[in-house]
């Protein structure tokens, strides 16, 4: 939610229903956009609490393998080349809609994170013989670059409202990627154990270590996990980073550093700034602390300048540098919103954000209003993204404001435990053992009133430690095996009303409703196996039965 916005103060816990407009106040967005997610949060719990966590409404997203010569004859089809259904398909109560039947390689959404940067490649090219399909689902802010059509053409065009939108992507898992994620999940948990700091936290721990042990067997082929679906392990290793190792991080006041002068009195722990913010950190590259970075913005990362054309990269200077001057459609309206040498800039299209990638941030060189350019810094041995200025893919840049102790990437280093400095007395701390993801996010709004404070919990007196925004929604699809067989994982679920028509046709004595379609069978269950990504070889489903029609 990268908006200009003061604050997001939906909180599903605090169990409001509904937001009073009052005759005579401010219309503040705040409470229009709780009211919006108050709603959203009563349908997606209804649909979930109602059918499950993740289901195909009738043949939506189902998957064919194979297709049919002339002859009648069944002839397999490479993975790039599976069928993907229409329809609908529920992620923990979101909707997903597939417009039209489209292969793996060409899902609307794409790129996926699992292909090659520059090769061309879906990522679905060279599958191995074993390995499970699932979904990853998570709603995207628009900007008025990346939804131009929510421009007002009758008030010239004016910035108004942003929009939100829901991606899913079609992935694939294999064996390796999946011990690795479990490795990870236990490098958080026990970086974690060691900071606990009683024995019934350090308890706790121990037993999620003992479930990711017992995950990690089965994926193996032992006999630890004892005869559990293999369906079953799959959604349990999808969860396992919200479960088990999701990051933490508290945002609190720091006293400013005591001058040297005995005269003069350090402040006390307060905002110190002189506007009202909304502070965002948010993660960069993935990873654990030491691996993972961060970047942070006072505007919520809001502030964004759309690309006019291709960008220009200079010659090598004799230390190696290059300059990237990159043209802007308009500049910002003020010093505030604009661009200044020494910021940090994130190059951004469809591409890169549907890739989920974390580039080297650039810091800027100069920026020109008078001739519409940019000139950015591109250090020896940084390669930039290499934007798509097709108007199509969205080009824009991005600004974060990061200065102090950012590296040659523009980006700050993850330290858990300690304290991190942001500006005018705001400061961040991340929890041990964490486990990040790009795109993690916390909102922190700063104050001016009440001679500085944050808007953050501090239930007791200290400031409570969040779990970040923006988290993604996983569903499990289907598993291949070394044989070859496919098997679904997914419950699929009819209209009521086609059901009952089903009914009334198969009761005896009762004339068959004419116009009701076909019914598409239900998912096999899986039967124990000892291979997580090896169940038993089921027959290849040819064609995806037609969506029923209510």
């Amino acid at each position: 939610m990268k908006g200009d916005f003061a604050r997001v103060t939906f909180d599903p816990k605090q169990h409001y229903s509904q937001v009073f407009q009052q005759q005579g106040r401010v219309l503040l967005e705040a409470d229009w956009n709780e009211q919006t997610q108050i709603q959203l949060h009563l349908l997606h719990t209804l649909v979930r609490d109602l059918v499950g966590p993740c289901w195909a409404a009738g043949g939506g997203f189902a998957l064919a393998s194979a297709t049919t010569d002339p002859n009648g004859n069944s002839k397999p089809l490479p993975l790039t080349d599976w069928q993907l259904a229409p329809g609908h398909f529920y992620v923990d109560g979101i909707l997903c809609a597939n417009e039209a039947a489209c292969t793996l390689a060409q899902q609307p959404n794409a790129p996926t994170p699992d292909y090659g940067v520059g090769d061309g490649k879906s990522g679905f090219e060279n599958p191995p013989a074993s390995f499970a399909l699932w979904l990853d689902v998570w709603e995207r802010h628009l900007s008025w670059i990346e939804a131009p059509s929510s421009l007002d053409s009758a008030l010239d065009g004016i910035d108004t409202c942003s929009r939100g939108q829901v991606v899913w992507q079609l992935r694939m898992l294999d064996q390796p990627h999946a011990q690795q994620r479990l490795a990870d999940v236990a490098t958080a948990l026990n970086t974690r154990r060691q900071a606990a700091t009683s024995t019934t936290d350090t308890a706790a721990i121990d037993q999620q270590l003992a479930a990711v042990n017992q995950l990690g067997q089965a994926l193996k082929g032992g006999n630890q996990a004892g005869n559990t679906d293999p369906c079953t392990l799959l959604r349990q290793l999808l969860d396992t980073r919200r479960a088990y190792a999701l990051p933490g991080l508290r945002a609190e006041l720091g006293p400013t550093v005591a001058d040297n002068d005995p005269c003069v009195i350090a402040a006390d722990a307060r905002y110190r700034g002189m506007e009202n913010q909304l502070y965002r950190v948010e993660i960069h590259q993935p990873g654990l602390a030491g691996t993972a970075t961060f970047k942070w913005s006072r505007e919520n990362g809001s502030v964004v300048f759309p690309v006019a054309g291709p960008a220009v990269l200079g010659a090598a200077a004799d230390d190696g540098s290059r300059t990237l001057t990159v043209p802007l459609q308009r500049f910002g309206r003020d010093a505030r919103l604009g661009l200044a040498a020494n910021d940090w800039v994130e190059l951004v299209d469809d591409g890169y954000t549907l890739g989920q990638r974390a580039w080297p941030l650039l810091q800027v060189l100069a920026a020109s209003a008078a001739d519409g350019s940019v000139t950015l810094a591109v250090p020896q041995g940084v390669t930039p993204w290499t934007l798509d200025t097709n108007p199509a893919s969205h080009p824009l840049l991005r600004r974060w404001d990061q200065r102090d102790g950012a590296n040659a990437q523009g980006v700050l280093p993850v330290s858990e435990g300690a304290a991190i400095a942001l500006e005018d007395g705001v400061q961040v701390t991340f929890a041990p053992g964490g486990l990040y993801a790009t795109g993690d996010y916390w909102l922190v709004p700063a104050r001016v009133a009440g001679n500085g404070q944050l808007d953050w919990p501090a239930p007791g007196g200290t400031a409570a430690t969040l779990p970040p925004r923006g988290l993604h929604h996983y569903a499990a699809l289907g598993l291949t095996g070394d044989n070859g067989g496919y098997q679904e994982c997914c419950c699929r679920f009819d209209s009521l009303c086609q059901l009952l028509r089903s009914r009334v046709a198969n009761a005896p004595g009762l004339a068959p409703a004419t116009s009701a379609a076909p019914t598409p069978a239900p998912a096999t269950p899986a039967t124990p196996a000892k291979n997580t990504l090896t169940p038993r070889k089921t027959p290849v489903r040819k064609k995806p039965p037609p969506s029923p029609q209510g």
